[in-house]
């Protein structure tokens, strides 16, 4: 499911200053908290303005259920109807990361030396990535809890390494030292929130060693965290 463009049976669409694109596919990776459920929500009804309000519910109540394994805990059935039905009533246009200036046509099986080609014909010579650039890719990647390397940040800049070496300085890996520290803690916060789900169910008693054994985190205070954010949404 992503934008939809008509291309009149052309190869591809070229928007010199670039064009919002969304997308919706099939990931192993799970919803990490109900901010971003709603984003999800807010692209679904972008992308299907006219869908039934009653059916999105119910695909929303299916994907916020941990047990269908889309999600790393499961949140009220009110509360995620409540949801569905203000982002279908406010129907607004999503946040867009990233712009694209060419759309390739989906029908047509264009190979990557073929497309490679084109984006070099319009685009040109690639152009060193700014320094504004790297940033909001590196504060993105921390907004989604990804672990940031030279390399990711490369590809996501649809740049080589070299090219982006400059911009980390010591202070800026120093910097990324941190933010992936985070990332790491938030992460396995995350871990440990879905693991008390589980060990709550039917409304049992937690018991910190059984969530450290179900976990593998030994961080008391990891698992502290956890569990004020999980009564916090409880």
């Amino acid at each position: 499911m992503e934008s939809y463009f008509r291309f009149s049976g052309k190869d591809y669409l070229y928007f010199p200053k670039g064009v919002r694109y969304y997308t919706l596919y099939r990931t192993t990776r799970k919803i990490n908290s109900f901010n971003e459920l709603r984003y999800i929500a807010e692209k679904f009804i972008y992308l299907n303005p006219n869908f039934d309000e009653d059916l999105m519910v119910m695909l929303f109540l299916h994907l916020s259920d941990r047990s269908n394994g889309h999600i790393i805990r499961t949140y009220g059935d009110k509360r995620v109807e409540e949801m569905v039905y203000e982002v279908c009533e406010e129907k607004k246009t999503p946040y867009c990361s990233r712009y694209r200036k060419i759309i390739f046509n989906p029908s047509k099986r264009l190979d990557r030396k073929t497309k490679m080609k084109i984006v070099g014909e319009l685009i040109g010579t690639k152009k060193r990535p700014t320094k504004e650039h790297l940033a909001s890719i590196i504060k993105e990647m921390f907004d989604d809890n990804q672990k940031i390397t030279i390399t990711k940040v490369a590809k996501i800049a649809d740049a080589t390494r070299y090219m982006i070496r400059w911009y980390f300085t010591d202070d800026i890996k120093q910097e990324v030292v941190l933010l992936n520290d985070i990332i790491k803690q938030n992460n396995q916060i995350s871990k440990a929130i879905e693991a008390i789900d589980i060990l709550t169910e039917g409304g049992s008693k937690l018991k910190m060693r059984e969530l450290k054994k179900l976990t593998s985190i030994r961080d008391y205070k990891v698992l502290k965290n956890a569990v004020a954010k999980y009564e916090e949404f409880t």
